[in-house]
């Protein structure tokens, strides 16, 4: 006897790698991983028998795409076309609801505007996403399954607890819209906290390329560098009489300096200047200081910047070092989990995002094929990836398969793609497009 095979997720059991492994095919697995950016997909419709078994429709139109030679496994192996996929938009006794037939007229204007907005969000999400982590995986998260996008696309369904179909469609798209602007509106706040956060780590970063004129010398002049023994031979002194004054010296330029710094302003403490060892930096430039009376600190500076001399305004400190590095390390933990967030956040607001456009996309094909194709609403529609060069051979075999269908116009619809521009092509079914990735990764 044959044996069963377990029934674990979706049975692959397609023309592509002839298995019948439990899992998803895996040669659908290697596709989606190489679908490129800029891929465009196409939803087309056409009118099925208004008679109870349009199911048979259905299957006919999908069996005629799948055989024919531009569109089926043939077409595969010469790359000219991905698909085609069923595209279940509800219709006959589980269709969508939409009122009257004025309703409808203004559904299409409406559903247009929401999708142009949708698919802005969307791959403004997609830009963001990628440029906060460059090696981010988009992957859709709908009805407790988690799926890359062409796995997706392929089993598409009407999500009935998200946008019950006992709702009309006008609210289905007001709380669609709803949800939507406010993921966009949310993702923008948590971006501009996590940028926040990144410009306080630039901020408090260490300029180790820098030269001694732009580092902060806190992380120069650091406690395993700088002797502090509370003796008068430490490196800075600091007394209610006495200040300690740290100077760049351009390269060349000690001897001059050690020659004058004395009789720069009275007060200076003889024999004070002291060279910090190891510190010069990649111009050549070099670290001093020089001990003298409070009340000669301005006037010293203002001599040494006549001389071209950089006194800087430092005054060392151990304790502060210290709550330094503890602010940057603070700072570099809620960097880290900021983005973390913010990762999670656009790869969850993508997933309900392309959720939404699908669903937009579905009630679109709705309207349309009511208005094209009459009452009740009755119809097939598919989904399929045209490869580059091979549009014009792709509508063609379209229009043989599917101009076959019921294209009654009771309603005033028209043959023209639903995204068709007035000066752009007709088609005998529904057509629409979209983009799903345009986003070049560096």
């Amino acid at each position: 006897a044959q044996a069963v095979l377990p029934q674990v997720g979706r049975v692959c059991c397609c023309s592509k790698c002839g298995s019948r492994t439990a899992v998803s095919c895996p040669v659908e697995v290697a596709e989606a991983s190489r679908m490129s950016v800029g891929q465009e997909f196409w939803i087309v419709a056409t009118g099925c028998s208004k008679e109870a078994g349009a199911s048979a429709d259905k299957d006919a139109f999908y069996k005629a795409l799948s055989s024919h030679p531009a569109l089926g496994a043939a077409s595969r192996s010469r790359t000219t076309v991905e698909a085609p996929w069923k595209f279940e938009v509800p219709d006959g006794d589980r269709s969508l609801i939409f009122g009257s037939f004025d309703n409808l007229i203004r559904l299409t204007d409406d559903l247009q505007k929401a999708d142009s907005q949708v698919d802005s969000i969307l791959h403004r999400l997609e830009r963001q996403y990628i440029e906060i982590e460059p090696k981010a995986e988009f992957r859709v998260k709908s009805q407790r399954q988690d799926r890359a996008f062409l796995d997706y696309v392929r089993t598409w369904q009407w999500d009935e607890a998200k946008y019950p179909k006992t709702r009309s469609i006008l609210d289905n798209l007001t709380l669609l819209m709803s949800v939507v602007n406010k993921l966009d509106e949310e993702a923008r706040s948590k971006t501009a906290q996590y940028s926040d956060w990144k410009t306080q780590r630039g901020n408090l970063a260490k300029k180790d390329g820098a030269t001694l004129a732009a580092r902060d010398l806190v992380d120069v002049l650091m406690p395993d560098i700088v002797k502090m023994n509370g003796n008068p031979d430490d490196d800075f002194i600091y007394t209610e009489h006495l200040t300690t004054v740290c100077v760049i010296v351009p390269r060349g330029g000690d001897k001059e300096f050690l020659s004058s710094y004395e009789t720069m302003q009275e007060n200076v403490v003889p024999m004070s200047a002291r060279k910090f060892q190891g510190l010069d930096d990649k111009e050549g430039n070099s670290l001093w200081r020089v001990v003298m009376f409070r009340s000669a600190a301005e006037g010293f500076k203002k001599q040494c910047r006549d001389r071209r001399y950089i006194a800087r305004d430092f005054e060392y400190s151990e304790d502060g070092y210290k709550r330094l590095k503890s602010q940057r390390e603070q700072v570099e933990e809620q960097v880290k989990r900021q983005h973390e967030h913010v990762k999670g956040l656009y790869q969850a607001a993508w997933s309900d995002a392309m959720v939404a456009w699908m669903h937009i996309k579905a009630m679109r094909v709705f309207v349309e094929s009511v208005l094209r194709f009459g009452m009740p609403p009755r119809f097939a529609s598919f989904v399929l990836a045209p490869k580059p060069n091979s549009t014009t051979a792709v509508r063609k075999a379209l229009a043989e398969v599917l101009g076959k269908g019921d294209h009654a116009n009771p309603f005033g619809g028209d043959s023209k793609g639903a995204d068709a521009q007035d000066d752009d092509e007709y088609f005998p079914y529904v057509s629409l497009s979209f983009t799903p990735f345009n986003v070049q990764r560096s």
